[in-house]
Formats: C-alpha cells, structure tokens, sequence
C-alpha cells in the first residue's frame, strides 16, 4: 500500500525462502480478495449503479497487488541476475502498483465521504465536494512518475523517486488517520450496534496500519536487516486487513446487499492447503533427507497422507465454525416467526397484533420505520399498490413508481391463499436495509399474512358471538316488547276514543278543555312511544314500490315542520343526487333520516338550524348526513347512544338510534358520528350505504 517496493534479497539456494513465500502469498491472496469484491460490486450494481468511489479504492488496491505478485513471479523465475534483460517486465509491473497506490489516498478519502453521507444525516456534506477535489490533486504528479520509472536503465524504484518517497508516505499516513477519525465519528453516530461495530474495528485497523508505516518508513525501522525486510513486506500487505473487514461483514451480513458465496472460501481453503504441501511438505522432506538421510519420497508420501487425513475434520472446523457464525441470526429469526404466530392467539385483535408485530421487527431488525397495513385498513393509494401486486403476482414490490406511492424503501405482499391481504412497508435509509434483512422480511411476509388471517378470524368470530348474544337478547326483549305494546295500545285507543267524544260534549268540553287536551296529547304521546317499542321489536318494514330519495326527505320534512316551526328551528336539504330506492330500503332511511332528523329537531335551540345532505362517493356508495348545530354528543356518551333504551332526555324511550343502528346494519351500511364539528358543537351523524346492495 505504498510507493515504496523495495528490493527484496534473493536467497542463493534454489530453496524459496520464508520471505519469498510470503509474498508470492500475500501479494497473490491480496490480489484476489480485491479483484472478488469488485467483481462483486460491477455485478450486485452494473457500472452505472456502483458507487465508483468503491469500485476505484478496490481496483486501486488490487492493481497494486498485481503488479507487486508479478514483480515476485519475474524475480523467482529469473532472479537477480536476469534484471537488466527483462527490465520492460519489472518497469511495467512496477508502473501498474505505482499508479494504483497513487489513487489510493484519493479514493479512500473519496469512498468514505460517500459512505458517511449514506450514514449520517447530520455530516457536513457541504465540505465533501472540496475536500475530495483536494484528494486527487497531487496526482497530477503521476505522469511525471511513470516517466522516471522508464528512463534510464533498471533500476531500484525506491532509489528513482526517492525525492517523492517520504512525502507520499506522510500523504497517505495523514489520509490512514484521517479516515479513522471518520470512521469513528460514524461509529459514534450509528443507530445499529452491527454497524458501529463495523466502523469502530475499520477505523482502528486504519489507524494501525498509518502507525505501522510510520515506523516502517518514517523511523527507519524498515532498514533494520531481516527484521526490516518483514516490516516493509507487512506494510505492503496490510491492506488486505481491513479489506478482509469488509469481507467478514459481507460474508456474515451482506454488507452493501453483496453475497460471498461459500465456494470461495472453500477456494482458499483448497489454495491454502496447495501451499502447505508445495512450500511445507516438499520442503520438510528434503531437509529430513539432506540431515538424516530420509527417502524424500517417502517422507512426502506420509506427509500427504496426513494431509488428506486432517482435510475431513478440517472441513468440518470450518462448516461448523460458519454454522456458529450465523447461529445467532437463525436464532433470531426463528424467534421472530414464533413470536409473530404467537402474539397472533395472544392478542386475538388485529391492531393490537399489527402495534405488536411493527415493533418487534424495528427492535429485532434495526429498522427505523417499519409499518403492517391490513387489507381493511388502507387508504386508497396503499389499496391501488396491493391490487397491482396481487394482479402481477409480486412477492416483493420492486418498481420504483409503486414504491413511491407508498413514500417506501421496500414494500412486501401479505399473500394468503392466492389473495393480498395486506402490505409490510419499509421507510428507512438503503444502507439499514440489508439483503439479509430483505430476505428475512420476505419469509415473515408469510407468517404475517397467516396471523392476519387469523386475528381476523377471531375478531369475526369474537363478533358474530357478540352479534348473537344481541340477537338473542333483542328477541327475547322483542317478544316482551310485542307484548306489553299490545297490552298497552288497545287501552290508549279506548281512552282516546272516549275523550275525543266528551270533547265533542260543549259543557264538558268548555269546563275541562285544558284537561282533555293534555290527556290527548299524552295518549298521543304515549302512542309514539308504544309505535318505537314495535317498530324496535320487528324486522324493517317493505313498502309497496319503489320511491326517489327526494321525495322520502321531503316527506320527512314535513313531518317534522310543525314541531320545528315551534321550536323556531330551521329545516335544511341539499341533496347531489337523487336516487330511485326499492321498497325495503326506502322504508327503513325514511325510518332513519326521520329518528335522527327528530333528535337534532329537539336537540337544537331556539334558531337553530338542522339540514339533511346526500351525496354518492367515488366508489358509488350513497352517503346520508343529518347535521345540527346543538351541544353536540360529549365523548363519553358516544359508545351508548346506539344501546337501547339509553336516553338523556327526561320523558324519551332511548329506542331511536337504537332503531337507527339496527335499520343500518339491515341494509349492509354504516354510520358514524362526528361531535363537536370542525366549525363549532353540534353532531353529524353520516349514513354510508352501499347501494348495489339493496337498491
């Protein structure tokens, strides 16, 4: 990783020694660890996607590594004596590592300011264009370099730019340093304890690596005989440890969503085992022959022979230390798909499921914002997403114009039984959201679908019990109700009947008119109350043709202008559409509009105002509103209003929303009430029904 490749010693035996091996090793492994990750990057991205900040600090360093293995591969075959003929070899190797470790510094600083924007909101991204500009200017030097390392005879590169050596080591041992520093203030603002791990053990190998080449270089140490000649061959190999950082990550946790593939450690393992038997065993048998006399083919053939005995529990290490290395993740996992299918039985309803599950997976996978939309629950975008994926069979939603409909990094199908029934959406930064972790949430998309299914299950069951329970409750009241009207409206008839014929008497009438009139007008009264007892106890009422809705809002109206008139309350209708209804359900919103129509009539004061409002929604619903300007409804009377028999007023039945619900759910509608209004008190009460159903 530097300029500076001094000559290396050739041993005077046709034996290699151990400094040789090392570096026919170390420059060979370096070379091709990098050249992997690059190829990785240029097929995960294409050249266009890649963030070429990376794939130039890798090529930088696998260059240098090429040039440095095909120097070594020159001066083995040749060794020294073949130099000067073979100087174009060694000019041409040696100008490939000088130019890659120009770029170095350069794409180091450059790659790191890239990654530490992708990683932290709050960097100072104003300062990276000027500073990354600064990193690439002494490299105007370079042409200039590569001009003295081909003129003149051969000679040694450290002796021909030794004017440029030293300050291109205190160049890159500033950048190593200041990178470190970096790579801290990151691991100090990340949110994922992985991550600042990563940065963390990154910046601390950097920063030995700038203290190794300060003592290698800068103090002299390098030239401290064979000690030196180890140190200067380190510095020209630590590369390869924080690169191998880079490769543990991507191995164990696709870091940059890149996948190292099993084979390719099983290949180093193979070439690790090669160089054991080239430069181990070959050598141990002709140094057993040449001090004891030993057959160097005999020696080398037992050698072999252990060899391939240990190569079965070697392989079986190495398998089982991957499986422990991921152990913790499978565990992970695994707990995370029981506790999903769990908290579904536990917790029976679904919002309490879906609160549960979000965040469980933000804790458990390090995400920041992670969201579960059941199928009942989306807005009209979320819902166009889903029907698209469900059309297009998507297990993962991929384009990007869907994705940002949904304001999302990622978005799953919730398939179950050939249908969507909901979405996992993501809304994080790309770097959060590993492939390991897509992975993950594609499996879960699975499990979450069933506990959906199943939370809804019970909810419908938890429902149609509770709908049954009611039933047999309202039936049974129904039966009493039935009951006691009858008992009760026949009397009323009778005494009517005998009060309207003493009215008709004039001195009767004249000597008890006030009371005559109030017993009518309580047997009238009392007559109403006995007509919602009977209307409550029965199933809705079928008319006898069809009616537009116009015409059962003008009835209503009239119905209810007298007594509005003498509240002075004024009776409003604004009507945008004007539907013909059937029998049954022109019959049951008459019923309706009128309950709630009376109730905002009497709960309204004097000048006030009560308007009745229609309208078809853009999925052809009709919607019914009857508004008031009155009190309102105070927030803790709003779960009783529709129980029967609940009522705030001094001399009411408390059956006319009670009525209301019931007529409602008969035809397969909805209503909701909204008190106070958003320009003062009062009440709306809005009428959703789907008129395909019954009109």
């Amino acid at each position: 990783m530097t300029p500076a490749l001094l000559a290396l010693p050739k041993s005077t035996t046709p034996d290699l020694t151990v400094l040789e091996i090392l570096s026919l090793i170390g420059y060979a492994t370096g070379a091709a660890l990098h050249l992997y990750l690059c190829w990785m990057l240029y097929s995960r991205y294409g050249l266009r996607r890649t963030e070429h900040s990376l794939l130039g600090l890798g090529l930088s360093l696998s260059f240098f590594h090429v040039g440095n293995f095909a120097a070594e591969i020159y001066k083995l075959i040749y060794g020294s004596s073949d130099i000067e003929i073979g100087s174009w070899w060694l000019n041409s190797a040696y100008s490939v590592a000088y130019v890659a470790v120009s770029f170095l510094p350069a794409t180091l600083v450059h790659a790191h300011f890239r990654v530490w924007s992708w990683v932290d909101e709050r960097a100072p991204r104003r300062f990276f264009r000027p500073l990354i500009i600064a990193s690439y200017v002494p490299l105007i030097l370079l042409p200039w370099v590569v001009y003295r390392l081909w003129s003149g005879p051969y000679q040694d590169p450290t002796e021909k730019l030794s004017p440029f050596l030293m300050p291109f080591i205190f160049w890159i041992v500033v950048i190593f340093i200041e990178c470190a520093m970096i790579d801290w203030i990151m691991a100090s603002r990340s949110r994922a304890a992985r991550e600042r791990k990563f940065f963390q053990v990154f910046g601390a190998a950097l920063a030995i690596i700038g203290v190794l080449y300060i003592v290698t270089f800068v103090l002299g140490f390098g030239k401290w005989g064979t000690l030196g000649k180890y140190l200067v061959l380190i510095a020209y190999l630590s590369s390869i440890a924080p690169t191998t950082i880079v490769a543990y990550y991507i191995y164990r946790y696709r870091t940059f969503e890149l996948v190292i593939r099993q084979s390719f450690v099983y290949a180093i393992l193979a070439s690790t085992i090669m160089v054991v038997y080239i430069y181990g065993i070959r050598r141990l048998s002709v140094a057993l022959y040449e001090r004891y006399n030993l057959k160097a083919e005999a020696v080398e053939a037992l050698l072999i022979l252990v060899l391939i005995l240990l190569a079965g529990p070697l392989r079986r290490l190495t398998e089982g230390y991957l499986q422990r290395l991921f152990a913790r993740e499978v565990g992970l996992y695994r707990g995370l798909v029981a506790q999903v299918g769990s908290a579904a039985s536990n917790y029976g309803e679904l919002a309490h499921f879906v609160e549960f599950a979000e965040r469980r997976l933000r804790e458990a996978l390090e995400l920041r914002e992670l969201h579960i939309v059941p199928g009942a629950g989306m807005q009209r975008d979320t819902a166009d997403v889903c029907r698209l994926a469900e059309e297009r069979q998507f297990t993962e939603i991929e384009d990007r114009s869907l994705l940002g409909r949904l304001d999302a990094l990622a978005a799953y199908p919730l398939w179950r039984e050939g249908r969507v029934v909901g979405l996992l959406i993501v809304r994080d930064n790309a770097q959060a959201l590993t492939a390991e972790k897509r992975e993950v949430l594609s499996v879960l998309a699975g499990h979450i679908a069933v506990a959906i299914e199943n939370c809804q299950l019970l909810e419908e069951k938890v429902k149609l019990e509770r709908e049954l329970a009611e039933r047999e409750r309202l039936a049974s009241l129904g039966q009493m109700a039935a009951t006691v009207a009858h008992e009760i409206k026949n009397p009323l008839s009778a005494i009517k009947s005998i009060t309207q014929v003493m009215r008709e008497d004039e001195q009767v009438s004249r000597e008890y008119a006030r009371d005559l009139n109030l017993i009518i007008s309580e047997v009238d009264r009392l007559n109403r109350s006995v007509t919602q007892l009977l209307s409550f106890s029965r199933p809705s009422v079928v008319a006898a043709s069809s009616t537009a809705l116009g015409e059962i809002v003008e009835n209503v109206l009239a119905i209810l202008r007298s007594e509005a008139e003498d509240r002075q309350v004024r009776l409003l209708s604004r009507l945008a559409t004007d539907p013909v209804l059937n029998g049954e359900t022109s019959a049951a919103i008459k019923e309706i509009l009128l309950n709630l129509a009376l109730n905002a009539v009497q709960s309204v004061k004097q000048g006030g105002a009560v308007s009745i409002e229609c309208e078809k929604t853009e999925t052809g619903e009709l919607c019914l509103a009857v508004t008031d300007d009155g009190l309102g409804i105070p927030l803790t009377l709003r779960d009783k209003i529709f129980e029967p028999f609940f009522t705030t007023k001094q001399r009411g039945t408390g059956l006319g929303l009670a009525i209301v619900a019931r007529r409602v759910r008969e035809l397969d509608g909805s209503i909701r009430l909204r008190s106070p209004l958003e320009n003062g008190p009062g009440a709306r009460f809005e009428l959703v029904l789907p008129l395909h159903a019954k009109t």
